[in-house]
This record gives structure tokens, sequence and C-alpha cells, in this order.
């Protein structure tokens, strides 16, 4: 493993995977962003625990401070790396995302990380740790499913299945899309990487600015006008991020503009690239989320449909 440094990153670059989930997994659900409130996530609890897992909650979840974030920024750091230094536990969830990751950046114990890698799931805000511990680690993680949403409202049987075997160690995996959610045709083999586009953008020229050239770039957002999301695509093609990438898959875009008007935005973005675009497939703000292995090697092809996971995400 070669440890990736801040900026644009080399296909080279290969983070460690995270140990695979025994059955029955001890699973910490932390909070390093927004509160949440106490009876979605109590029930997304016993909803995981109903499967045999077993659960244990971050102090800090239903805090508020200043109204957005849970807890203060020493309580949530503390929190966080009082879990990542314990050896309880099997994985990390954690309940929401909004806004708060990016301001603790700086104080997360990285060693505790790489020392023993465990999966971490989460997606919206958890994109700012996914690419700090890619960075500062060299550590794979996962942009997935989380309490307040997901797990709460529930996972339909195929990405239920397709969760648990990803953490369990299964592979290859391939799901697949339709013909209506093809942009621009192609075949594209890479590692997969990516996020929440708006803290993508927002963490360019930062210690915690994670880019794969030659890799699968995803995304997804939510309340974002077309004009911002092409503000963003348009910071990433100034900075020289967009000519090397080998495809690129899109998620929900909940709130972002007509369909219509971002199908032209995505021509208009990519077409002079001559790769794979893919969109709407089932992980973003909509909830039911599609588990995508950050650092993982696939493949997305568009003639027969398919976005195929090649090696096991986890190791034994």
């Amino acid at each position: 493993m070669s440890k990736a440094e801040g900026g644009k990153q080399k296909a080279e670059v290969i983070l460690d995977k995270p140990r695979a989930l025994p059955p029955n997994p001890r699973i910490a659900v932390l909070a390093i962003s927004s509160p949440s409130e106490p009876d979605r996530i109590e029930q997304a609890k016993k909803n995981l625990e109903s499967r045999g897992a077993r659960v244990t909650l971050a102090e800090n979840f239903a805090h508020r401070h200043r109204g957005y974030l849970a807890g203060t920024d020493d309580e949530r750091v503390e929190e966080l790396n009082r879990y990542l230094n314990s050896a309880e536990f099997d994985t990390f969830f954690f309940t929401r995302g909004g806004y708060g990751a990016m301001r603790i950046l700086d104080r997360i114990d990285y060693d505790a990380i790489r020392r023993d890698p465990r999966p971490i799931v989460g997606f919206s805000d958890l994109t700012a740790l996914h690419q700090a511990m890619a960075i500062h680690a060299g550590v794979a993680s996962f942009h997935g499913p989380m309490l307040n949403l997901d797990f709460f409202n529930g996972l339909t049987p195929d990405i239920d299945d397709w969760f648990w075997s990803m953490l369990g160690g299964s592979a290859p995996m391939t799901h697949r899309f339709a013909r209506d959610q093809i942009v621009i045709e192609g075949d594209g083999e890479g590692l997969l990487f990516g996020g929440c586009l708006s803290l993508i953008a927002a963490l360019i020229g930062t210690p915690y600015d994670f880019w794969i050239d030659d890799g699968i770039w995803f995304w997804e957002d939510v309340d974002e006008a077309t004009y911002r999301v092409d503000r963003m695509l348009t910071h990433l093609r100034l900075s020289g991020r967009l000519q090397n990438i080998r495809g690129v898959i899109i998620g929900k875009l909940k709130g972002c503009g007509s369909p219509a008007e971002i199908e032209a935005l995505l021509h208009e973005t990519f077409d002079p690239y001559g790769i794979p675009v893919v969109r709407d497939l089932p992980f973003g703000h909509e909830g039911n989320n599609l588990l995508m292995p950050i650092g993982a090697a696939v493949r997305l092809n568009t003639s027969d449909g398919t976005l195929t996971v090649l090696q096991a995400a986890v190791q034994p």
C-alpha cells in the first residue's frame, strides 16, 4: 500500500482493505455531523438488532450544538477517537450526515484507523471522513447506508443482500442498470472513488482532497440547483480532474433540478472525454443506498448494463 497524498492521485495508489464482518457483528454507531431524532435512531437500532447485530450508540447522537451539530467539535471528535481506539467493535456506522465532519478532520486519530482497519460506512457528510482516511490512514471505506434514513426505513432485499454480502467478503458482485440510465456509452475499469459532490468540491485544495486519476468516479447530491451542480463540475474540470478518469457513476440527485436540465449538463460536461457515464443508480439522499466500496477495482460496462466489483472489498 502506498500512502496517498492530498490532491490528484495516481492509479497505483492502493488502499488497505478493512476486515470482513463476522456473523452478528458488533456495530458502533457514531455521530460526527448533525444531530438526529432519537426515535428514528432507536428504531433503526432495533432493525439492525433484529438480524443479529449487536449495536452501541455514541452518547452524543442526539446532542445539539448551534442547532446543526451533534455536540461540540471536542465532543464529536473525542467520541469518534474513543471508539476508533476500542477493539470491541467490528464496524462503524453513522447516524446521519448533514454537516460537521469537515470541522474535525485535522483532529481524527488516523493511526487508530490504520492499526485496526474495520469497515467505516456512511454517505453525505461522511464523504469528508472517507477522503481524509484514504489520504491519512491509507484505508478503504464504504459509501453507504446510515441509520436515520436507510436503516430506519429499511433496505430493499436486493440492496440489503448486496450490503451484507459485500461486507462479508463476497466477490465478484454485479449491479445491473437499465438502458435509460445510460448517459454516454462505453466500458471502463478502475478504482472506485467519490461521494457527495458538494463535499468533494469543498475539499479541493485541502490536505483531505482525494482523487484517483484513471479511477471510476461516483457522486450524488441533494438540494443543489442545476447551476450549482454546473459550478461544481466546472470547478473540477478547470482543476484538471476530469481528463483521465475512466468512467462516471451518478446516483440520486434529489432536488437538483429537472431530469432534462441535468441530462443536458452531463452531456456538456462529459461528452468530450469519451468515457462511460451512467446516472440514477440507487445511492444518495433518497435512501436505500447501494453500498459503494471506495478503493475497490470495478468495471462499468454500458453494453451489458453492469457495474461489477471485481474483487473482495474486505480482507478475511
